[in-house]
């Protein structure tokens, strides 16, 4: 009867464990107030932590978790060919120690999929009454603490290269803006000058119409004066 009813509580405690494997996923709300932090129980037992990333295009993911763990987890960033697996070898966790993780990036419509995940094995085995059960890993609990902080960081690390990208495309916008200001004034100055320039070119052609007026009115009366001259001539040689 006693066997009977440990049997039963051993069943009751395995099926209350969630599947090895399971991802643990982190709420895209990077605040610190947003971020939801999933239960310890659900955290110990996964190898496997992922962290949506929104608006965001999985090559700058990729690019700056690179820079990430090699900068701030002082790991070896490759990508093996035989299992086409995406290694980060001995990333140093702060408040854990050094580990290997596999990671993954994936696009997922204007979001990314990131997780990275642990070889080590999350629970342990131990026999009781001659029944095998399995246990939480509390190292892994404390490991699993501490990669969700590394996830959290990354994820601003990459909130800060997407401002820091925008930044510089809103810089680029103001510098183009400015240029093209500055060719609107150069050709406000030109198009002043050139209305000096007519303006000069007016009053100097109304001089010369004024000018011009007056020298057809002494020019009028020197033509009258020459024809009285011709017509004396033509009469003195009338007279010869």
């Amino acid at each position: 009867m006693k066997k009977v009813a440990l049997i039963c509580a051993i069943c009751s405690i395995v099926s209350f464990i969630p599947l090895l494997g399971q991802d643990t996923t982190i709420s895209p709300d990077f605040t610190i107030k947003g971020v939801d932090i999933p239960e310890d129980y659900d955290i110990a037992q996964s190898n496997t932590l992922r962290v949506t990333l929104p608006n965001v295009d999985d090559k700058l993911v990729k690019r700056v978790w690179s820079s990430y763990a090699r900068t701030q987890l002082r790991s070896k960033v490759r990508y093996d060919r035989k299992t086409k697996q995406h290694l980060a070898e001995q990333a140093n966790i702060k408040s854990y120690g050094s580990t290997n993780l596999e990671y993954e990036s994936r696009q997922s419509g204007k979001d990314v999929n990131f997780e990275i995940s642990f070889q080590e094995t999350s629970y342990v085995e131990t026999e009781v009454s001659g029944f095998s059960q399995r246990s939480i890993n509390t190292t892994n609990l404390q490991r699993n603490r501490a990669a969700r902080t590394v996830l959290e960081d990354f994820a601003r690390e990459v909130r800060r290269e997407q401002t820091r990208l925008e930044m510089v495309q809103e810089e680029k916008n103001l510098r183009k803006l400015e240029g093209e200001l500055r060719s609107l004034k150069t050709a406000n100055t030109r198009y002043h000058q050139e209305i000096k320039q007519a303006e000069e070119r007016i009053q100097k052609a109304k001089s010369n119409i004024s000018q011009n007026e007056k020298d057809q009115v002494d020019t009028q009366k020197k033509l009258q004066d020459q024809q009285k001259t011709l017509e004396l001539v033509k009469r003195k040689m009338s007279s010869i």
